[in-house]
């Protein structure tokens, strides 16, 4: 990742991830970073990059943070149909109603 200020525009960075995801310019405020953090020197090749990404296994770190897991939790409840989401509702409405009786039972003894 490269920053480069393109002037009243703010600053960017140059982002190539793995996987034929080509180099391109991304503005900071649509990246999210992590403490995952490979040296490689200014200016390599994408060659470079992705065998020291290899090599510091940067996509298992990466799978096992929380913002990954986050968007396969967003993902996944994307591709619900209409019934897994009604049983999702059923099952909240349920929960809540438990805590509900919960709360109430305890107000009411102390």
């Amino acid at each position: 990742v490269s920053t480069q200020s393109t002037g009243s525009s703010g600053i960017n960075a140059e982002y190539g991830g793995p996987d034929g995801i080509g180099r391109k310019v991304l503005r900071l405020n649509q990246v999210a970073l992590t403490d995952i953090k490979i040296n490689i020197p200014r200016g390599c090749k994408t060659k470079t990059v992705r065998t020291a990404m290899a090599k510091e296994g940067v996509e298992a770190k990466l799978a096992a943070t929380s913002l990954v897991k986050k968007f396969a939790a967003k993902n996944a409840k994307a591709q619900l149909g209409d019934f897994a989401r009604f049983k999702n509702r059923v099952a909240k409405t349920a929960s809540n109603r438990k805590i509900r009786s919960t709360v109430r039972k305890l107000k009411k003894s102390s």
